[in-house]
């Protein structure tokens, strides 16, 4: 099969191009031809999404430990062009987080149609109880290596990353564990000092969750979290680019410091995407649902967002005004670098997943190809 069209994202710029695809695979590029299965003419081509941290959508969450749920997920997000993703389990009993990893390890295993399940983003339960963000305080727990092993075990090894607070896992046990093992690291809900989380680096993480959210804040004189964040080159940062969950002169803050190869722009949805404005109760909360797409509890914390890739990357760009690099980059190849398999997802390149997604230019999705296989 071949694709074309005027604005191919090759080498970090727009280009009129044809895209061979054979065996879910993209075999070559070439200058734009006439001789084509489909030319999107205008529209633009770029990789296919990926979103490291997303919790659920259309009434369902990752922890529940409904299959259905993650099969349904799985074959929407296409929709929005991403073309895979990473489940994320949050704070929850050790029972219930067990049973949702055995879960989505028995839906990957059936290797659904949609967006590759990549794996498992365990979020929950190692966070510190200062900066809980919307979870019970009461279902934290201190990091645990024992503990963890039973939940990489009960995975079936499909945990590719983990949230830490990092000043609560004692010795950093847990997070030299996850490195050793291949594990990613991100440090998130969190008060650690700026110099711990500088530490944690050199020792192997990899990201921060959500900046600026759900962690101490920046002062003059103790960067804390977020200084380490923006100024730690290692670092891959998280930001959800909704312009309500951090303001968008911080959003430009973060992509101009982090650049166009550090930034990770990211959905963190909750079970209430896909569903109508309006109040919701499920097992362990109460949200509403704003127009705007931001659930909150009734205290009037934040609890979750309901925003698109597509949609993030236009946020990016319109609200952040960063550059069309660091935009696109931020869902596409920085998630694929951070998680080890940015040489063969994230970009469009001969060798690569055909995973591409085609949008026109209010960042609508046209289609979305995952694997070479046309989705919408």
């Amino acid at each position: 099969m071949i694709i074309s069209g005027n604005n191919v994202w090759i080498n970090e710029e727009f280009i009129p191009s044809s895209i061979v695809i054979e065996n879910g695979k993209i075999k070559s590029i070439l200058p734009k031809t006439e001789k084509c299965d489909i030319d999107y003419q205008d529209n633009y081509i770029i990789p296919g999404m990926i979103d490291v941290h997303t919790h659920g959508y259309g009434g369902g969450d990752a922890s529940d430990g409904n299959p259905d749920t993650i099969r349904k997920w799985a074959e929407y997000l296409p929709k929005e062009g991403v073309t895979a993703f990473l489940p994320g389990t949050v704070t929850r009993s050790e029972e219930r987080i067990m049973q949702a990893l055995r879960t989505i390890a028995g839906v990957i295993a059936e290797k659904p149609e949609g967006a590759q399940i990549y794996g498992i983003f365990l979020q929950g339960p190692y966070t510190s109880h200062e900066y809980p963000g919307a979870y019970d305080p009461y279902l934290i727990r201190k990091p645990d290596v024992e503990q963890f092993k039973r939940f990489c075990d009960a995975a079936e090894g499909h945990i590719k990353r983990v949230g830490l607070a990092v000043e609560k896992d004692e010795g950093h046990r847990v997070l030299k564990y996850a490195v050793r093992e291949g594990i990613k690291v991100s440090i998130g809900f969190s008060g650690c000092s700026y110099e711990e989380a500088v530490q944690a680096a050199d020792e192997g993480v990899t990201g921060v969750t959500h900046c600026f959210n759900a962690m101490n804040p920046l002062r003059h004189r103790e960067p804390g979290l977020p200084g380490a964040a923006l100024t730690t080159d290692a670092l891959y940062t998280e930001v959800i680019a909704d312009g309500i969950h951090i303001h968008p002169a911080v959003i430009n803050l973060i992509g101009k410091m982090k650049g166009k190869d550090r930034l990770m722009t990211i959905t963190d949805s909750s079970r209430y995407k896909g569903l109508p404005p309006g109040y919701y109760e499920s097992i362990d909360r109460k949200v509403t649902i704003g127009r705007d797409g931001v659930g909150r509890l009734p205290d009037g914390r934040l609890a979750g967002c309901c925003i698109t890739m597509a949609e993030s990357v236009r946020n990016l760009k319109e609200l952040g005004k960063l550059s069309l690099a660091a935009a696109i980059n931020s869902a596409t190849i920085n998630p694929a670098a951070m998680l080890g398999i940015g040489d063969r997802k994230g970009l469009i390149k001969e060798g690569y997943d055909a995973d591409i997604a085609v949008c026109d230019a209010g960042y609508g999705v046209v289609q979305t190809y995952c694997r070479g296989k046309k989705m919408i």
